[in-house]
């Protein structure tokens, strides 16, 4: 199907949890390594072509970046006047295929694309697709962050962007603080605010250096910026009732096991902020306004405050012209990283994710799509 045609929007929603509960992309696993296996594509034929445009941009990122209505990737060129850039996305990716798609469409042809007297980026802002492990999914962008330094090109880190809704079910209740917290984890490693870790828990047995020593500046993004605190979430949003959050988790088995030993006192310390951090959840989704068809992708204005966010970040090489923006408003609190991050495998009693998202389209569009009837169960 084209990417002009009216239902790609809905297919790229569609494909984007296309996974269990940790949100890994369809990918088949490997029994002896538990690495998603790499998809196979055709050698590349894509060049630079611009002469003139001496800073040659590869971005790279999941679907949000594939978006086909005037996405970041093709406002960025627009704003800065040196840069020719080459949008690699691709809808359904995690972060290990994102490396492997990196590798394979750039770093393996090299010699072919860099030209005399231009400098390279990679602009990143993937692991969405994988975000339910988020010390993998970092491990990932760590590694990519390594490689393409080591092949001489820079880094532009941008976050992943808010996400999230009351009807979908990965958020509801106390539940939901699950996936706050494994998506501020890679928010924060993108960001440089993680040690090792805390980024990569026992990843960070691979780094180089060391587990505990601090971060090489060649596995870090030269330039960071913040997506996910900016002005497309809805920090405005109502906040989730107190008393009803406060029975669910008081009533949570595995909650109460993991704070069985605790003194009373800490047990109910610990309790109020748990209920205080879900309340506060529907504040950390993508605002309503900001969405396209669903609360994942940003429709054209979300993508224009993408780019016009990241523009005042970016190298003075790159010849941006960026709008001048409103005077923002106080930053907003940090949510809560607190507690063991998740990379435990889903229950195989829980449906897929891609099953739980579908079940929010009218069956009139599941048919058109070819869904069968019973997909959504």
């Amino acid at each position: 199907m084209s990417a002009k045609s009216p239902l790609a929007p809905l297919l790229v929603g569609l494909m984007v949890f296309g996974a269990g509960p940790s949100g890994h992309a369809q990918e088949p696993m490997s029994p002896e390594t538990g690495d998603i296996a790499a998809p196979v594509e055709p050698p590349p034929t894509w060049r630079f072509k611009l002469a003139d445009r001496p800073v040659k941009v590869v971005v790279l990122a999941g679907s949000i970046g594939a978006w086909p209505k005037q996405p970041y990737a093709e406002r960025l060129q627009k704003l800065c006047k040196h840069v020719e850039v080459k949008n690699l996305s691709k809808v359904g990716f995690g972060a290990f295929q994102l490396r492997q798609r990196f590798k394979q469409q750039v770093l393996e042809r090299l010699g072919q694309l860099k030209q005399p007297g231009t400098e390279h980026w990679l602009v990143f802002q993937g692991g969405l697709n994988s975000v339910g492990t988020p010390e993998r999914t970092n491990h990932d962008i760590r590694e990519m962050f390594v490689l393409a330094h080591a092949k001489g090109f820079k880094v532009v880190g941008l976050s992943l962007t808010p996400w999230g809704d009351e009807s979908d079910k990965r958020w509801v209740g106390v539940g939901g603080l699950r996936y706050l917290r494994a998506t501020t984890r890679v928010v924060d490693f993108v960001l440089g605010t993680l040690t090792p870790r805390e980024a990569l828990g026992d990843y960070a047995r691979q780094r180089r250096a060391g587990a505990e020593a601090s971060w090489e500046l060649e596995e870090q993004a030269d330039v960071a910026v913040d997506l996910y605190r900016s002005a497309l979430r809805a920090s405005g949003a109502p906040l989730r009732e107190l008393a009803g959050l406060e029975r669910a988790l008081g009533k949570d088995r595995a909650w109460q096991a993991a704070h069985a030993t605790w003194a009373p006192d800490a047990q109910v310390a610990a309790l109020q902020a748990e209920v205080a951090a879900a309340a506060e959840i529907p504040r950390w989704f993508l605002r309503e306004e900001l969405r396209s068809f669903d609360h994942i992708h940003p429709n054209a204005e979300g993508h224009r405050l993408i780019a016009e966010a990241t523009c005042p970040k970016l190298p003075a090489s790159w010849g941006c012209e960026c709008p001048t923006l409103p005077t923002p408003s106080p930053a907003p609190v940090k949510p809560p990283v607190a507690g063991p991050p998740v990379t435990s495998p889903p229950r195989a009693d829980q449906p897929p994710a891609s099953n739980l998202l579908l079940l929010l389209y009218p069956p009139w569009l599941r048919a058109l799509l070819g869904w069968p009837r019973n997909s959504a169960r």
